[in-house]
């Protein structure tokens, strides 16, 4: 293999940084070496996707998705019929369906955490809500939510989101109210 000479100053910080990885790979050129290949390595492959720009363009693929003003869609829900709606939503398993597109599976194949962390990655990235967070609790997960769409939107979701459990095939029981639904998720 050629090999080429260098010379170069470096500051303090990288001198010490350098005498101290020297001592690991045993010498200066393998730290160098080892040091610009992981350069390489890294330029090459960019920075990870978080799991939301994941999902983002999965939906992207998908074209499942639309996007609209928050106070726009805060008339929409406040005007709508609900009970259509709510319809729509258990008809088409929209919940269903997004954490089945998330995890490229069946909602069957899921384990039930999956399934839970499916659905709080998605209400995450609608912007629907505020906050969307969940708790074990040994027995029994509990989902919290709170948003600003009102009381006829906690209704829609408490439906759509314990639909989604019931074909699964667990039992969900909820507390809704004007800003917050709090959810408990049976693990049996």
């Amino acid at each position: 293999m050629k090999t080429h000479r260098i010379s170069t100053t470096i500051s303090q910080r990288h001198w010490e940084l350098l005498k101290k990885y020297s001592e690991k790979f045993e010498t200066q050129q393998k730290t160098l070496e080892l040091a610009l290949d992981n350069l390489e390595n890294s330029s090459k492959k960019g920075p990870a996707l978080t799991l939301e720009e994941k999902y983002w363009m999965l939906i992207k693929r998908a074209k499942s998705a639309v996007i609209i003003e928050k106070n726009a869609f805060k008339f929409l829900i406040e005007t709508t019929d609900v009970e259509l709606l709510s319809e729509l939503f258990s008809r088409d398993k929209i919940i269903e369906y997004t954490i089945e597109l998330y995890f490229q599976k069946s909602l069957e194949e899921c384990s039930l955490k999956e399934v839970i962390d499916g659905l709080v990655i998605n209400l995450k990235i609608t912007n629907w809500f505020d906050t969307v967070d969940y708790i074990n609790n040994g027995d029994d997960y509990k989902l919290i939510m709170t948003h600003t769409f009102g009381f006829i939107f906690s209704k829609l979701i408490r439906t759509s989101i314990e639909n989604m459990f019931e074909t699964y095939g667990v039992k969900a029981d909820s507390i809704v109210s004007v800003k917050t639904i709090f959810m408990r998720i049976s693990k049996n």
